[in-house]
């Protein structure tokens, strides 16, 4: 009979030590890559919500300008925010209007600076949701019935992920701008240009839609998408 080859357990416990270690390499990344493919989709799926929610609601409210909307600064009333014509049209698990309980109670880190945070849940400027999948959707009203020509007359803050981390602007909390016929995602725009904006985060939003990567997290900041 010949001889029968065959590996030495010397052998085994080497390859299994060698894939070990590749796994180990290997594994972050691969569990990163597919945390930020979630994020990219499920605010690919938010943008789309909110659009088809923002033309329905002028259909049955009337023009954004004719809505009774009211700048933060002046009134905190769920009714003069942006979210109370908006959210009929939206599948809601929850809604907080000016109240805490919808986002967690933290401060929102920003990708560029140590400096700027975005708290909202402790604020009663923001109206506040919780949609069926799960995404925490906030609102700031930011001009009386959206007159200002060019300028945006509330800012949309969304939580892709729920309160799961990393709990950051231009990562997991994004922006999208509501104008008079159109929402837009941060950093489509001019208005929000310069550092301020660029390091804290508010202008990834574009980027992320439209370039389906988080590339600009090696900078730190995101200049207006062009």
């Amino acid at each position: 009979f010949g001889c029968l080859a065959a590996f030495t357990l010397a052998e085994v416990l080497i390859t299994l030590g060698i894939i070990g270690i590749v796994a180990a390499l290997t594994l972050p990344s691969l569990i990163e890559n597919h945390k930020k493919q979630v994020i990219i989709s499920r605010l690919n799926k938010v943008y789309s919500t909110l659009g088809n929610a923002f033309i329905t609601a002028k259909e049955h409210e009337g023009e954004v300008d004719s809505w009774n909307l009211v700048d933060y600064t002046q009134s905190s009333e769920y009714e003069n925010n942006v979210l109370y014509y908006i959210l009929p049209y939206m599948k809601t698990l929850k809604i907080c209007k000016n109240e805490k309980g919808c986002f967690p109670d933290i401060n929102y880190g920003s990708i560029g600076s140590t400096s700027f945070g975005v708290d909202i849940d402790r604020t009663d400027y923001y109206s506040k949701a919780i949609l069926n999948d799960g995404t925490l959707i906030s609102a700031l009203t930011q001009g009386n019935n959206c007159t200002n020509e060019g300028a945006p007359c509330a800012t949309i803050r969304v939580d892709v992920n729920g309160s799961n981390p990393p709990n950051v602007l231009g990562i997991d909390l994004h922006t999208f701008l509501v104008y008079k016929d159109r929402i837009a995602p941060g950093g489509t725009a001019e208005y929000g240009a310069g550092d301020f904006f660029e390091n804290r985060g508010d202008l990834c939003t574009a980027h992320v839609i439209y370039e389906k990567n988080f590339d600009f997290i090696k900078d730190k900041k995101c200049e207006p998408y062009k």
